[in-house]
C-alpha cells in the first residue's frame, strides 16, 4: 500500500468528522433558548417595574383593581421587540444558562433578575393586547411566558426556582383573568391547555435545583460537611414525602452553626412547591 496515498483520504476523513462536529455544535447552540432570551435582555428599555407596580399588578389579576393601558402602553410598546424575541425563543427545545457552580456564592445570577423584570413585562404584554381585543396574540404570549418562566429555573438553584415560581403564578393568573372575562375560543383554551400540561404536575424540577443549591461549594469545615452530606438526600426526599419534614428539621437544628445560615428552611420550600401544584391545578380545571 502506498501510504503517501492513505494520508489525505484520512485527512479528508478527519477533515469531515470535524466539520459535522462543529455544525452539531453550531446546531446546538443555535437551539439554545438561553441565548434568545439573553438578547431579550438586551432589548429591554426603561424596562424597571418597581415593587408597588408588581402589587398593583397582582391586584389586577386579582381582580380587585381596573387594568388602565393608558399606563401601562408606552412600556409595553417599548419592550414588544424584546418581548417577540422572548416568545420566539421558547419555541427552542433546550434552554442552558450555562452556568458554572463551583464559582459557588459567586456564580452570576443576574440573569434571573432581569428573567423576572421581562416575565412582568409579559404579564403586562398579554394584559394589553386582551385590552386591544387581540386575543390570538394575548394567548401566544401567554404560552410563551408560561415556558419562559419554566426555563428561568432550568439548570438553576433554589433563587432561580423561586423566581421562576413568581413568574409562573402570575401567568396563571392571566389565564384565570382572561377566562374570567370570557371569550376565548376552544381553539384559544386548547392552546393554553397544552401550554400549561407541559409544565407538568409541578411546574418545576424542585428536587434538582435543591439539590444543586446545597451542592454549591460554601468552603465548610470537614464537621459541616458530613452534616450537609447527610441533609442533601434528606432535603431532596421531603419535596416528595412532606410527613418527613420534622426530622429534617431537627438535622438541621442539630447541625453546625456554620452549616444552617447557608440552607433554606425546608417548610418554606415545601409550602412554595405545593402552592404552585395547587394553582396549576386550579387552572387545569379551568381550562377543561
Amino acid at each position: 500500500m502506498n501510504t503517501f496515498r492513505v494520508i489525505p483520504s484520512v485527512v479528508l476523513i478527519f477533515a469531515f468528522a470535524a466539520g459535522a462536529a462543529s455544525a452539531q455544535q453550531r446546531v446546538r447552540l443555535g437551539d439554545n433558548a438561553a441565548l434568545r432570551y439573553w438578547s431579550a435582555f438586551a432589548q429591554m428599555q426603561d424596562s424597571a417595574i418597581t415593587e408597588d407596580q408588581a402589587k398593583e399588578l397582582n391586584l389586577i389579576l386579582e381582580g380587585t383593581a381596573p387594568y388602565d393601558d393608558l399606563k401601562y402602553r408606552d412600556l409595553v410598546e417599548k419592550n414588544r421587540p424584546a418581548l417577540e424575541t422572548m416568545v420566539r425563543g421558547t419555541s427552542l427545545p433546550n434552554c442552558d444558562w450555562g452556568l458554572d457552580y463551583q464559582l459557588g456564592s459567586e456564580t452570576p445570577v443576574d440573569f434571573v433578575r432581569k428573567a423576572l423584570t421581562l416575565g412582568r413585562l409579559n404579564v403586562l404584554y398579554t394584559l394589553h393586547l386582551l385590552q386591544t381585543g387581540d386575543k390570538n396574540g394575548a394567548v401566544r404570549v401567554l404560552a410563551g411566558g408560561l415556558r419562559f418562566s419554566h426555563d428561568v429555573a432550568n439548570g438553576g438553584t433554589l433563587f432561580a426556582s423561586v423566581i421562576a415560581t413568581r413568574l409562573l403564578e402570575d401567568h396563571l393568573r392571566v389565564i384565570a383573568f382572561a377566562l374570567h372575562m370570557g371569550g376565548l375560543s376552544t381553539a384559544q383554551k386548547s392552546v393554553l391547555r397544552a401550554a400549561v400540561t407541559q409544565l407538568g404536575p409541578e411546574g418545576l424540577d424542585w428536587q434538582s435545583n435543591v439539590k444543586r443549591e446545597l451542592e454549591i461549594p460554601h468552603g465548610l469545615d470537614p464537621q459541616a460537611s458530613a452534616a450537609l452530606a447527610r441533609i442533601i438526600p434528606a432535603y431532596v426526599d421531603v419535596l416528595d414525602r412532606p410527613s418527613t419534614l420534622p426530622e429534617l428539621q431537627q438535622m438541621i437544628a442539630s447541625a453546625p452553626q456554620s452549616l444552617r445560615h447557608v440552607i433554606a428552611s425546608p417548610k418554606q420550600v415545601v409550602e412554595a412547591k405545593q402552592d404552585l401544584t395547587d394553582k396549576l391545578s386550579q387552572v387545569r380545571s379551568l381550562l377543561q
